[in-house]
Order: structure tokens, then C-alpha cells, then sequence
């Protein structure tokens, strides 16, 4: 699937260049919706190296579920979209220091995280799955004991594992792209990864027959912003319940990533 060719032009709301710690607001600062409206950008960390929510396609431009669903959101503000990438590891501290207005990068939301940030409604939901290849015998957790596992640092599904499968040998990595290689080069046995994954794998390295064997269960992911950005919050929801009933979520999800949507949560 070619997903650059199948960007329709509303879409392609501008992308402003991408920005580092030196342009953030304050760190005591709550931006409002009339803030962002005001400055003529809304700023959104979002993470790049994670297909097919957030990547860099052939030209070297962010491209993906995440990018396409924050375009809208900016066009729906009348402002461009000014892109700040971040990983697992700092998506959250980038919002808590003030260096974005919003996160949307496969941000699961869980009662931990909502005491540090405020969440939207789910935006797009993921089933997290423990991946192998065909011919690894795993049919229970208990088949993880002895096994090495890769998991992306600071992703919902480390601490899954862990609760899910003690004697497992966790080996966590700093991406996705990272946990994946680890299973493809043999380091691993197994990965803690998303539903989408195993399709994907399949198409890099043929012949191996990746598969689901273990469901770590269903997350909601939101859009994440600052305690107190009860304004932009309002806003934000807003848009999400309009896009979810005019089916805009569900097409752009279906366009990068090959099939339905999962049901999402009302809250």
C-alpha cells in the first residue's frame, strides 16, 4: 500500500519545520485555544519513527495516522501544524516543560499518566499482542519463562509483560523499529508490540510467518496536553466526537493502516 499517494489535499494542511527545546512557551504556562489561535501555530509532539502512526516517508516528511488525525485538528483550529518529534521516553516530559501544546504519539491512556497529563477522548485504540514467529511455541504466558522478550522502553506494553509474564527475560530497546529487529535477527524470541505489527513484519522478512500468540489486552489512546488546559481539552474533544461521527477517523485509520478501527470508549 502506497499510503504517500493516498493523502487526499485536505490532508495536507501546512507542516511547519521541525522544532526543537528553544522555541517553548514558559514552563507555568496553559495555552488556550484563543493562545494558539493568537500565535498562528499549534505545536504537537508527535513521534516519527513509528509506522504507521507517525514516519518519514520517501522525500523525508512526516507521514501517518498520528500526522494526518493532527492536520485535521490544526485545520479544524485554522492554524498550520508545527511538528515537535519525540519518543517513548520523553512524549510526556516534552508536555510537562511546556515544549508542545499537545502529544499524540500512541499515547495509551492509563491512570498513572492521566495523574501527570490530561487526556481527550481515545482518538484510536490498540490491541498490544505478544508477537512470534509460527514455529515458537507460545499458547500462555507461562511459555514466556526462560524466553527474552523485547519491549520499547517506557511503552504500555513493558510493565505488561512483566506483571503478565515474571519469568520472562524483558530486553527493552528505545523504539519500535529496534524491538522488531531484535525478533528479526533472532536476539529475542518473542516482542510486546501493537496488533498492526505482525503484517508489517511479515512484509520485511518473508518466510518467518510473525503471528499474534498473546493479547495483552485493548488501550484507548488519547490526546495529551497539561493539567489545567481545561479550554484546549474542551476543544480538542470537540473535534474528536466530529471526526469520529463523520467517519474521518475511520478513514484515515483504514488508509495507513490496512483495516478497521477499533470501537472506541466514550471517555
Amino acid at each position: 500500500m502506497n499510503r504517500r499517494n493516498l493523502l487526499t489535499p485536505l490532508l495536507l494542511a501546512p507542516l511547519l519545520p521541525f522544532v526543537g527545546a528553544g522555541s517553548a512557551r514558559a514552563q507555568s504556562g496553559i495555552v488556550t485555544t484563543g493562545d494558539i489561535r493568537k500565535r498562528g501555530k499549534i505545536q504537537i509532539a508527535m513521534d516519527t519513527n513509528n509506522p504507521p502512526w507517525g514516519m518519514l516517508d520517501t522525500a523525508m516528511q512526516p507521514d501517518g495516522y498520528d500526522i494526518a488525525v493532527g492536520r485535521l485538528l490544526a485545520q479544524e483550529l485554522g492554524v498550520p501544524l508545527e511538528l515537535v518529534p519525540v519518543t517513548s521516553q520523553n512524549r510526556i516530559p516534552f508536555i510537562l516543560t511546556g515544549k508542545a501544546d499537545l502529544v499524540m504519539a500512541t499515547l495509551t491512556v492509563t491512570p498513572q499518566r492521566a495523574e501527570q497529563i490530561l487526556f481527550s477522548k481515545p482518538y484510536c485504540a490498540q490491541e498490544s499482542i505478544i508477537m512470534a514467529p509460527r514455529e515458537t511455541q507460545i499458547s500462555s504466558f507461562e511459555d514466556l519463562r526462560g524466553k527474552r522478550v523485547s519491549v520499547v522502553r517506557g511503552a504500555i506494553q513493558d510493565p505488561m509483560v512483566v506483571q503478565l509474564a515474571p519469568g520472562a527475560t524483558v530486553m527493552r530497546y528505545d523504539n519500535d523499529a529496534s524491538t522488531i529487529q531484535a525478533l528479526m535477527s533472532r536476539q529475542v524470541e518473542a516482542t510486546a508490540t501493537g496488533f498492526l505489527i505482525p503484517a508489517q513484519t511479515n512484509r520485511l522478512q518473508p518466510g518467518r510467518n510473525y503471528e499474534k500468540k498473546l493479547s495483552l489486552g485493548t488501550q484507548m489512546i488519547g490526546i495529551g496536553m497539561r493539567h489545567g488546559s481545561d479550554d484546549l481539552l474542551k476543544t480538542v474533544n470537540g473535534f474528536i466526537d466530529k471526526a469520529k461521527a463523520d467517519g474521518r477517523l475511520a478513514e484515515i485509520f483504514r488508509r495507513y493502516a490496512g483495516v478497521d478501527l477499533l470501537p472506541l470508549a466514550d471517555a
